[in-house]
């Protein structure tokens, strides 16, 4: 869109993840880009806007492996606050979230916009296992490490432990990443498309 076609915008969906580690398979974009790859298909769907991506989350649990960048919660929560805040000035009155990583959700609490956490939308969800790199075998092929694709000693973290990812993996893998494949992945792609456009549609977007 070029700014005077903003000018009768109502509506709008944009998506946040994270830049952490997922594994020797998997980018560190993986949660970015399979929430922005969700947002573009609800968007077009709806014919809804389509916001700016935010490609760097909360993720402190993953420090411990390289290339990974974590924004504190405050710096997470004021980067959507200034996105939101522009957004109202240019008459966007239903403001859409599409999240992706999981870190995130606690931060998006209380955020002025209706929120939507994928990781919530599809059970049990992963980290570099059979959900995140189905989807992004079906996504994004050309982007996946597939010789490095192997079976990960790793026990799942408590609710309240999870601190660090390398108490719980040392690959950073959460999951069994033998099990993914495409056709599962879009599947599980379609599935999170519909249960979001679900939500939209219940929350009287068009209103």
């Amino acid at each position: 869109m070029s700014w005077p076609q903003v000018d009768d915008g109502v509506n709008i969906v944009f998506s946040v993840g994270s830049f952490e580690q997922h594994g020797p398979h998997l980018p560190l974009a993986t949660d970015s880009l399979i929430s922005e790859a969700v947002s573009k298909a609800v968007s077009a769907k709806l014919g809804m806007a389509l916001g700016p991506s935010i490609p760097v989350g909360v993720s402190p649990e993953h420090m411990s492996f390289a290339g990974t960048i974590s924004w504190s919660a405050s710096t997470f929560r004021q980067a959507l606050s200034d996105t939101i805040e522009s957004l109202r000035i240019h008459g966007f009155k239903n403001i859409y979230i599409i999240n992706g990583h999981g870190g995130n959700n606690s931060a998006l609490e209380g955020i002025d916009a209706h929120i939507i956490n994928l990781t919530k939308l599809h059970k049990p969800y992963d980290h570099g296992g059979a959900v995140e790199t189905s989807l992004m075998l079906y996504l994004y092929p050309d982007d996946v490490q597939k010789d490095k694709i192997q079976q990960h000693v790793f026990s799942w973290p408590g609710k309240n432990d999870w601190v660090d990812t390398k108490d719980f993996s040392e690959s950073g893998v959460l999951g069994d990443p033998t099990e993914a494949t495409a056709s599962n992945g879009k599947i599980i792609f379609e599935s999170l498309v519909q249960k979001c456009i679900d939500f939209i549609e219940k929350s009287n977007y068009s209103e």
